[in-house]
């Protein structure tokens, strides 16, 4: 029942070849327009050889890195590779999620999040896919090879900043305070920088990208999370204001996370998977294919919040029965879909379960701050409780 708007959007999709790799005709065309010193962002974005392309929205350096591919092996092999990358990033996003081998979660406890996965998270192809595949591998390493998960989030960062939420996982890990800062501001400061320069430059190429960026982002589609949840109460998200409440936002699901974390006593695999799930939700233009990782996490909360006390019957409920209350969301997504709502419902959805993960955290923090500042900074707290 869960995989059915994944299967049915798929097989509604087969004899529809405007639907499928969409994203990848984007970019495949902007290497070309690059080689020909065309135009690279244009509303009406076409090159020869293809039926249809979408407009490319990315940096200059994913069409010129793209152009290099496409100088030694062509455009039917830039396709291919394409193909290749896609099919392997698709069975680790699937196995790495479903299979109990990495995540010793049973598939019943994991399957109703499929209900956010639609056709499209697959056929459009796109690059998002292949980056959240890489994200997943260098993660489940992350405590050991810290720099490894970081150099994956900067190389997708450059792609799609939103990619950048992912540091959160950093945050996360079960090691000393100070290296998980360094590691997350080199992130961030390495993964902004390459964005941030673009933009500064002020060039009509820069202007053309942010005016194309803005439209899809904030009038056309602003996509299931934050800046769908503002959509729906008639905001805009391009405003400084909007940015302000993200941030807060962000930063109130972050204590949330490393509260959980430390407060759960979770193991270092379960901290990953939590700040996996925390990074899709912190994405503010959460679309179809982002959704692949946000369940995990989730559910590794549900299964370790029964040990929190409330007097609260409502909060009593959430802590006790957290896989009803996040199967209940996904039910409410899946119906949402199948009566062709899923432009408000899913968007309720995330901002369930981020009220969810802020409900827990909060709760958590308040029966065991103790805990949490002691395994944070353990020597500070061993002080205080030296005696006088």
């Amino acid at each position: 029942m869960f995989l059915l708007p994944l299967t049915g959007g798929l097989i509604g999709k087969l004899d529809r070849s405007d639907s499928w790799f969409g994203d990848y005709r984007a970019i495949a065309c902007g290497a070309q327009k690059v080689m020909e010193n065309g135009r690279l962002y244009d509303m009406g974005l076409h090159c020869k050889g293809f039926d249809k392309t979408a407009v490319y929205v990315y940096l200059p350096v994913v069409a010129e890195a793209t152009a290099e591919i496409v100088e030694r092996v062509g455009q039917q092999g830039l396709l291919f590779l394409h193909i290749v990358l896609y099919g392997l990033s698709l069975c680790v996003l699937l196995g790495g999620v479903y299979l109990p081998t990495f995540n010793r979660l049973s598939l019943m406890q994991k399957i109703p999040f499929a209900a956010f996965l639609t056709g499209s998270a697959i056929s459009w192809g796109n690059v998002a896919v292949v980056c959240h595949a890489l994200i997943l591998l260098t993660a489940l390493s992350a405590k050991r090879f810290p720099w490894l998960f970081v150099g994956a989030v900067v190389l997708c960062g450059i792609i799609k900043p939103v990619f950048l939420t992912y540091l959160i996982v950093l945050l996360l890990l079960d090691i000393p305070v100070w290296k998980r800062v360094s590691w997350f501001s080199a992130g961030a400061i390495a993964g902004v920088a390459p964005t941030l320069w673009f933009a500064a430059q002020d060039t009509a190429l820069s202007q053309q990208w942010e005016a194309t960026l803005s439209y899809f982002v904030y009038e056309l589609t602003p996509g299931d999370s934050f800046y769908g949840w503002l959509d729906l109460i008639g905001i805009s998200a391009d405003n400084p204001f909007a940015a302000l409440g993200w941030a807060l936002y962000a930063g109130l699901m972050t204590l949330s996370g490393i509260s959980l974390a430390e407060g759960l006593k979770l193991d270092a695999r379960s901290r990953i998977w939590l700040g996996l799930s925390l990074g899709v939700l912190l994405i503010p233009r959460l679309m179809s294919q982002d959704f692949f990782l946000i369940g995990v996490g989730l559910v590794i909360i549900a299964l370790n919040t029964h040990t929190l006390e409330s007097a609260n019957r409502s909060v009593r409920f959430i802590a006790d029965r957290g896989q009803t209350v996040l199967t209940t969301i996904c039910v409410f997504a899946l119906i949402g879909g199948a009566v062709d709502l899923g432009d408000y419902t899913t968007r309720i959805a995330t901002l369930a379960l981020s009220l969810y993960v802020l409900a827990l955290g909060g709760l958590t923090f308040t029966q065991r701050y103790g805990d949490i500042l002691g395994c944070l900074f353990p020597l500070k707290t061993n002080l205080l409780k030296a005696p006088q």
